[in-house]
């Protein structure tokens, strides 16, 4: 075997060494490529710390204490003593008024309620005297109704035929009756004055039209003297609705209606149907003007009435005695003027004790947990700083349908009280005292308020900067160190502040998480370089 010459082998070792030299560079250079296509992250490692929680909101400056002084009806306003700005001791006069106006809208409102509470009694009267008789009514009606159907069954079938010949005759006299009003009462007693009268003239062998309608128009006389027909239902006056019954019972062929009846020895039929729609028609009107909806809405008319002469009553008594000051404070508004007479828009006089103020703040559902009585509060206005106490929280919320979506935002960003900036979240309210007001601070405008709720002291806590907040819930990127890497977590937080979170479970003391994360990521998992 030839041995290779010595320039050959040196060739060939400066040939291995350049493609060792290559491979060398190419592999640092897909080294250093990776290394800088991953995400360059800042790191924050998780330690404990002092927060405190404090809820904000913003509300309006009112009086301690405030009376209002309002005119709760028309009157004559005789003298005022009082305006704007002026400051009155306890039992200082105010205004006094002429009330005989208002005492004769009293006396005219109290014949209304005596006239509906013996509406209501002869209501609840005639309702217990309706059931014995209805109780009759519906016996007689069962015996009448078998005694027609045997009667039925014991003629031929030419008579239902006939019937309804004799029910053709009867319509126009059904529509007049249909016609005279437009209350159902009323009608139903008409058609049972006309069917009883025409059942007794037949019964009594009278079949003269102009005989039977004499006899309809003094029997529904007869009603209305009796006070059974109210004339003032009727869409006629009574002259020309008994003309309108009689010219219909005179177009009547009564003397066809006996023959058919007769011809076919159907007069008893006949007779006892007449007699049955009677019944039926006084059930009905027993059944309808006496029933416990009747007796329950003559009961609400006389409640009401009670309730507005009462009130009316009271109103009389209080300008009567004239307006006093209940406490010493300050006028601080007034619209009556002397001999003159109030109306709908007159507010009446504002009493309020200034030198005792408050603040009303409304709280969202995320926060008002945090809120009790007796916490400590700041108060802020552009002139200055003020202490004070949480004195009354609502039980209950109010000013809105559905809880405000800004109430979650807010309360995972350490922002409180974004309720009262929608109209959407309810919120509730929560007064707050200021201690040592003085004259910078004013009733009407707005302050700034913050309740202290809470200190915690060597809690573990996460910098606000380094929370992901997710409609999931809140997280954060943990770092970990042997795969360089990082991993979205799921954390649970607690009392915060304006820059720190507490952090109840998810992360312990020691740990790395991305100081500053990106919303831009893309991955729950990803490789990083550390570059703090």
């Amino acid at each position: 075997m030839n041995s290779l010459s010595k320039n050959k082998k040196k060739k060939i070792i400066i040939a291995v060494s350049i493609l060792l030299a290559i491979a060398v560079i190419a592999t640092s250079i897909a080294v250093i490529v990776k290394v800088n296509n991953k995400e360059k992250v800042s790191l924050y490692t998780v330690g404990t710390g002092n927060i405190s929680e404090s809820v904000g909101a913003t509300g309006k400056v009112t009086s301690g204490t405030t009376k209002k002084y309002s005119v709760e009806t028309i009157a004559r306003v005789k003298e005022v003593f009082v305006s704007v700005g002026d400051e009155v001791k306890k039992g200082d006069k105010l205004a006094t008024f002429d009330t005989s106006d208002i005492d004769k809208q009293v006396l005219n409102l109290e014949k209304t309620y005596n006239k509906a509470k013996t509406e209501y009694n002869k209501a609840v009267q005639n309702e217990k005297d309706s059931k014995g008789k209805l109780s009759q009514l519906n016996k007689d009606i069962a015996k009448l109704e078998k005694d027609i159907e045997n009667q039925k069954n014991n003629i031929s079938d030419d008579y239902f035929e006939n019937a309804t010949d004799i029910s053709n005759m009867l319509k126009e006299l059904m529509e007049v009756l249909n016609s005279v009003s437009d209350d159902a009462e009323t009608v139903s007693k008409l058609t049972k004055i006309v069917m009883d009268t025409v059942s007794a003239e037949i019964k009594g062998g009278n079949y003269s039209p102009v005989s039977i309608s004499k006899s309809v128009e003094t029997a529904i006389k007869k009603a209305v003297d009796s006070g059974e027909i109210d004339t003032s239902k009727l869409n006629f006056d009574l002259g020309e609705t008994i003309g309108k019954i009689k010219d219909a019972i005179n177009k009547v062929d009564w003397n066809k209606i006996s023959s058919i009846l007769f011809s076919n020895g159907v007069g008893k039929l006949a007779s006892s149907e007449l007699r049955l729609a009677a019944l039926y028609a006084e059930r009905e009107i027993l059944t309808v003007t006496n029933s416990v909806d009747v007796v329950g809405a003559k009961k609400d008319i006389m409640d009401a009435t009670k309730t507005a002469l009462d009130a009316l009553k009271d109103a009389s008594s209080d300008l009567k005695a004239g307006w006093v000051a209940d406490f010493d404070g300050t006028i601080t508004s007034c619209d009556l003027k002397p001999d003159t007479k109030t109306s709908a828009l007159t507010t009446g006089i504002t009493l309020q004790n200034l030198d005792s103020l408050m603040v009303t703040v409304s709280i969202g559902e995320y926060d008002i947990h945090k809120i009790k009585v007796g916490m400590d509060a700041t108060i802020s206005t552009a002139y200055g700083k003020y202490s004070g106490e949480v004195i009354s929280k609502a039980p209950t919320a109010t000013g809105g349908t559905e809880g405000s979506i800004l109430d979650s935002v807010g309360s995972m960003a350490g922002i409180s009280g974004l309720s009262s900036l929608t109209d959407k979240g309810a919120g509730v309210d929560v007064t707050i005292s200021v201690n040592n007001p003085d004259d910078n601070i004013i009733v009407g405008f707005n302050a700034d308020v913050e309740i202290q709720t809470g200190d915690f002291t060597n809690i573990t806590t996460v910098p606000i900067k380094s929370i992901i907040l997710e409609k999931t819930g809140t997280y954060v990127y943990l770092y970990d160190e042997k795969e360089k890497s990082v991993t979205k977590t799921l954390i649970e937080t607690g009392a915060f502040s304006d820059s720190v979170y507490e952090v109840k479970s998810g992360l312990n003391i020691g740990d790395k998480i991305v100081d500053t994360p990106s919303s831009d990521y893309k991955e729950t998992t990803f490789d990083v370089r550390v570059i703090n």
